[in-house]
């Protein structure tokens, strides 16, 4: 905001040779910051100084250069710093990592990550036959990281992993064989069913006699 000599009180703006505007401002630890992006008009210079200065105010402004870190660095730190993990949940957590998340949003800065980029990344997997369980898997490694990233590092304001239903797994119904499958598979290894099954499967051969008019 300026003041009466049109002076602000918080960062400053200056012209580039290109005639956009450019801001600097001092983070909560004093160090100055240029802004990552620069402005046609001065007006808009100022209100993205305004915004700045609203969030390191509220608690809510995060630094720019520490969340240009990618998501396959952090990532693979996240696991490293966390000794209680069993061994094989270690191991299925790297495997995720290679197999379902680097590869699309790998080289992505985690400030840039949003929900659009995940969503568009989870419908990918599924249309390139990754099972829902499977996604599922994957979405909550990425949320929980960048949870971390969120909530305890500061790195991001929010957890962009903000997809309804996204880390449910729903187990696949397992198809149920009828009595004469049960048969023909009983014929292939040598041993027929007796008992139960049989007497099934003669009930539905035998009509159900109708019940007394009244």
């Amino acid at each position: 905001m300026a003041n009466k000599d049109n002076h602000r009180r918080f960062g400053n703006i200056r012209k580039l040779p290109s005639g956009r505007f450019q801001i600097r401002y001092p983070g909560p630890d004093g160090r100055m910051r240029t802004g990552e992006e620069t402005y046609e008009r001065k007006g808009d210079a100022d209100r993205a100084l305004t915004l700045i200065e609203g969030r390191i105010l509220t608690g809510t402004w995060t630094d720019p250069e520490r969340s240009k870190v990618k998501l396959a660095e952090y990532s693979a730190t996240w696991i490293d710093q966390r000794p209680g993990l069993r061994p094989r949940t270690i191991d299925l957590y790297h495997w995720l990592l290679k197999k379902h998340i680097t590869p699309y949003l790998g080289n992505v800065s985690l400030g840039k990550l949003s929900t659009a980029m995940i969503r568009q990344w989870r419908a990918d997997l599924l249309g390139k036959g990754v099972s829902v369980s499977m996604a599922a898997k994957a979405y909550r490694l990425l949320r929980a990281v960048l949870m971390t990233a969120a909530e305890d590092d500061g790195i991001i304001s929010r957890n962009p992993c903000k997809i309804r239903g996204a880390g449910d797994e729903h187990a696949e119904e397992r198809p149920v064989l009828s009595i004469g499958q049960v048969f023909e598979l009983a014929d292939k290894v040598g041993r027929r069913p007796v008992g139960s099954i049989r007497a099934a499967q003669e009930r539905r051969r035998t009509p159900h006699p109708l019940p007394a008019a009244w």
